[in-house]
């Protein structure tokens, strides 16, 4: 079996019309508003209305695989999600200040919100596409999954709950406590280390060679968090904010970027 028609067909352009049209919703009324207070929760609203949509449109039961799939994808939305949109109220996203000016300009990240939805959640859409009755049963790559999954939830979570509770007490710092101790970006690494837990699940349950498709999944929230808008543009505030104080580059200059690692030795 190749990558011809299969019932994940319908599931992937059924959730990139989903996608795409609560995309051009909320951005009407944000361009409409000039906020970009909406960004984030319609990123997660998409997110959770898609699975819920994918796995109500089914009329042959669902198996473990794809609702273990389903609820780690709504759990994670709603966490992050909420956890973002909370965030916003308090504070303006700097990087829609011109953008939002401009309703042309301020379609750019709307219209890379739903790519990235899409790439993002993309062994999930194909799974919940698939009938159950072609899902064999959980297998040891699912534990592996499920365990990878859990690890990046946790550690993207508890990264963010550090950071927020340091930055009430220190606004004007930088955290280097904590899950930071190791790693100057846990919650991306969370990231990418639970949509690899996803892909990893996924595997077993999709037709020969989709698993090869849905691959972009991992491979593009790596490249987009650490190349594109995450950590790149992150270390460029940092070091705009931090860049000539002492204890920032001998911070800078002990812990790992990304892959979480015991802190250098510092020479006396």
């Amino acid at each position: 079996m190749g990558l011809g028609p299969t019932p994940a067909t319908s599931s992937i352009i059924l959730t990139l019309i989903i996608d795409a049209g609560i995309q051009v919703f909320f951005y009407l009324i944000s361009a409409a508003l000039k906020t970009e207070k909406l960004y984030d929760l319609a990123g997660s609203l998409t997110y959770i209305t898609c699975v819920i949509v994918a796995m109500a449109n089914r009329n042959d039961g669902i198996a473990a695989r794809q609702l273990i799939m389903g609820i780690f994808t709504l759990v994670w939305a709603l966490r992050l999600g909420s956890y973002l949109f909370m965030r916003v109220l308090k504070h303006s996203d700097s990087r829609f200040a011109d953008l939002k000016k401009s309703p042309i300009k301020f379609a750019i990240p709307w219209f890379l919100q739903i790519v990235w939805i899409y790439l993002t959640a993309l062994p999930v859409f194909i799974i919940l596409g698939n009938p159950s009755n072609s899902q064999q049963g959980l297998i040891w790559s699912d534990i592996v999954g499920i365990v990878l999954w859990a690890i990046g939830f946790l550690m993207e979570a508890v990264a963010d709950a550090q950071k927020n509770k340091f930055k009430k007490e220190h606004p004007r710092d930088f955290i280097t406590t904590g899950l930071f101790k190791y790693t100057r970006y846990p919650n991306y690494f969370g990231e990418v280390l639970l949509w690899f837990g996803m892909w990893v699940i996924s595997c077993a349950g999709v037709a020969e060679n989709w698993q090869w498709v849905s691959v972009v999944s991992p491979v593009f929230v790596y490249l987009l968090l650490v190349h594109g808008s995450g950590v790149a543009l992150s270390e460029k505030g940092q070091k705009e904010r931090y860049g000539e104080r002492l204890d920032y580059q001998a911070y800078v200059a002990r812990t790992s970027t990304f892959i979480p690692w015991f802190p250098k030795k510092q020479d006396s």
